[in-house]
């Protein structure tokens, strides 16, 4: 890997280690502070937020596109702030629309409030994105980084204040608050970007018309590339979003809590897929094919190496809360999982775009989306159970990785098999030896594995790697 990529790799892993830490924090307070059914409805809240993108349409995603790896001086300022005025414009248009269209309907009033704090928040998001994504282009990504470090720091304010009111004050701390606060904290980050990037907000611009035909493109190369991330968002919470439909709230939290606690691991591997498109158009798309084997090598061997993490949460959960011990059962299953989802969101989306074949990873993901929610609704109708879901995950996201890899070879010829092996005996082999009861004896068998499969598959690969630095 290019040492370049390495650095900023790094940079936002530290960065994304740092939410990580928090977010944790998080994970064990908030289901204390508000109880089964309040943190269903707040882990309700936080999943439909992961689907406010769709709110740009792809518009964002084309500026990436169309745009990353620019150099700050090659920019035309008048041509971004026209591209600025109109996304803030319509993202308003569509949260007052939406906000609207939950006052006037008749549902509970918990749900109006989620709906309207979805509105709120999609404005901010997109917002913010399209400023983070400006960055990318310019490939700013110390700045990034620091934004991460930023937002953490502010969450953390607002978690140990929920603690504090809790624990000491008559303050009744429930999903309103989190959803404030959420708000909040995407709202202070976009006010640092719209002084950092004055240049693209405020002076002359071209006027609307002239840059009609650069926004429609924008719309049009961007739509897919969102369309197939939102599907793989769709994918990645495939089992959270069947239970949340179909079982009741106070049993979405406890699966919630547990799926909560998995996805930290998508807060760490974020740093890679924040850097990779940009590095990858830098060297080339036939270097992106020579180097699939070797780079999915080492996705692979560290996504299972930070999995290891279950078992200090799990060892925390049993010990401390004991209110959410029965979401420890859902944990090992949930954790292989997103660590497939991980390896595919990061790398495999990206290596879609440098081939220029978006739709068809788009096709791919949502045919296994549409098989995926019928098996789950044949798991529901046989047991009616949550773990039984759970464990229909693992082997319908393997299905999604193989297909996506299956196809990249008959277009590309790149080598999948043997990683594929790998991914296969490792998050099965977790999944039998997380529940050995003892979770010192638990812990140290799979590490022992974790070396031993690592060795067997990717022995000369690493070696290669570490020659090489």
């Amino acid at each position: 890997m290019n040492k370049g990529l390495v650095k900023n790799i790094i940079n936002l892993m530290i960065s994304n280690l740092i939410s990580l830490m928090i977010s944790v924090l998080s994970s064990f307070i908030t289901p204390v502070i508000l109880g089964h059914d309040g943190y269903g409805y707040y882990k309700i809240f936080s999943l439909y937020t992961t689907y406010v993108p769709l709110l740009h349409i792809g518009f964002i995603d084309g500026i990436l596109i169309r745009n990353a790896g620019e150099k700050i001086e090659d920019i035309s300022f008048k041509k971004f702030r026209t591209y600025t005025l109109f996304l803030l414009i319509f993202e308003l248009f569509l949260s007052i629309v939406m906000s609207i269209f939950a006052c006037l309907i008749n549902i509970p009033q918990i749900n109006r409030e989620i709906i309207i704090a979805i509105s709120i928040y999609s404005f901010l998001l997109n917002a913010l994105t399209y400023f983070q994504f400006f960055s990318k282009c310019i490939m700013r990504f110390s700045e990034l980084a620091s934004i991460a470090r930023l937002q953490s720091f502010i969450n953390l304010f607002f978690l140990l204040l929920a603690l504090y009111l809790y624990k000491f004050t008559a303050f009744n701390v429930n999903v309103t608050y989190y959803m404030f606060y959420m708000n909040f904290a995407v709202f202070i980050l976009l006010c640092y970007y719209f002084v950092r990037y004055k240049k693209i907000i405020l002076g002359e611009r071209k006027t609307l018309a002239s840059q009609f035909k650069n926004i429609r493109v924008f719309f049009r190369v961007g739509f897919a590339i969102m369309i197939s991330y939102q599907i793989t968002m769709v994918m990645v919470n495939a089992d959270n979003q069947f239970i949340s439909m179909f079982f009741k709230v106070s049993e979405y939290g406890k699966y919630a809590f547990a799926y909560s606690l998995a996805a930290l691991l998508l807060t760490v591997f974020n740093a890679v897929s924040s850097v990779m498109l940009p590095y990858m158009k830098k060297v080339g798309k036939s270097a992106v094919v020579s180097n699939h084997d070797s780079n999915m090598s080492v996705m692979n061997a560290i996504v299972f190496f930070v999995i290891a993490s279950y078992y200090p949460i799990a060892w925390i959960v049993n010990n401390f809360i004991a209110s959410y011990s029965e979401s420890v059962q859902y944990l090992s299953v949930v954790f292989p999982g997103v660590g497939i989802t991980c390896i595919v969101q990061s790398y495999i989306f990206n290596d879609y775009i440098m081939a220029k074949k978006i739709k068809d990873f788009c096709y791919i993901s949502l045919t296994n989306l549409v098989f995926d929610f019928a098996v789950y609704y044949v798991g529901f109708r046989l047991s009616h159970s949550t773990l039984k879901i759970a464990l229909l995950s693992i082997p319908l996201l393997m299905i999604w990785y193989l297909t996506l890899e299956w196809f990249m070879n008959a277009e590309s010829g790149v080598k999948f098999i043997k990683n594929f092996y790998y991914l296969m005996i490792m998050a099965f082999a977790f999944i039998v030896i997380s529940h050995i009861s003892n979770i010192l004896i638990s812990l140290i068998a799979y590490v022992i594995t974790y070396v031993a499969v690592t060795l067997a598959f990717y022995f000369k690969t690493f070696k290669t790697i570490i020659l090489n630095l």
